[in-house]
């Protein structure tokens, strides 16, 4: 047997008119338009911010010791 549950929640004027029209577009129903959206989101790989932090420092320095090594051969400067 299938089984949901109920949930309330707020949304702002701008949400519930994006997500009337996105049901009506569909022929569907608000509740299966969210639905639908959390599925997508749930089931999307998160990226924990403390790594993608690290990814962002680590592309940073990369991109400052090129300019350091580089920087002093003109026929291998990086114009910045």
């Amino acid at each position: 047997m299938w089984c949901m549950h109920r949930t309330n929640i707020y949304l702002t004027d701008e949400q519930e008119r994006a997500l009337d029209a996105r049901a009506r577009a569909e022929g569907t129903t608000r509740s299966a338009v969210l639905r639908a959206i959390l599925d997508q989101e749930l089931a999307a790989p998160s990226v924990d911010p403390g790594l993608q932090e690290a990814f962002a420092a680590l592309a940073d320095g990369y991109e400052q010791l090129a300019g350091d090594l580089f920087d002093d051969d003109p026929d291998l400067r990086i114009d910045r």
